[in-house]
């Protein structure tokens, strides 16, 4: 398979690529969860506090339209449907969530936090 012992070598410093279909999908499904979660806070938000469905929509900080209320509301929905769509309970209060490089900066940073807490999981409950 391998002509010389260079090339086999080559192979392996190679980085790894972790975009593989199950992380995109796994992100994908997270993305759908918290876009759901979004559309059950909408409902009980005024028009101007609404929070948009994409990834670039900030939660907090610059650009964040949720008052302590609403972030409290969306994390207890968000956490809810977490819990039934990944079948394990997700804390999103845990680590440095509401600093200004926390994961609710905006709604892809959180669907990242999320899909990698999931990943690892997934891989400590195969092992």
């Amino acid at each position: 398979m391998w002509s010389n012992h260079d090339e086999r070598m080559k192979m392996l410093d190679r980085p790894v690529n972790r975009s593989s279909a199950s992380e995109t999908s796994c992100f994908d499904g997270v993305l759908r969860v918290i876009y759901e979660s979004i559309s059950d806070l909408n409902i009980q938000l005024p028009e101007h506090q609404k929070v948009e469905k994409s990834p670039t929509a900030a939660l907090l900080g610059t650009g964040g339209t949720l008052d302590s209320l609403a972030l409290a509301n969306f994390i207890v929905i968000a956490e809810q449907k977490l819990r039934e769509s990944l079948g394990f309970a997700v804390d999103l209060t845990r680590g440095d969530a509401f600093s200004a490089t926390g994961h609710f900066r905006t709604v892809q940073s959180l669907a990242t936090y999320i899909s990698e807490m999931a990943e690892t999981k997934s891989i400590k409950t195969s092992l």
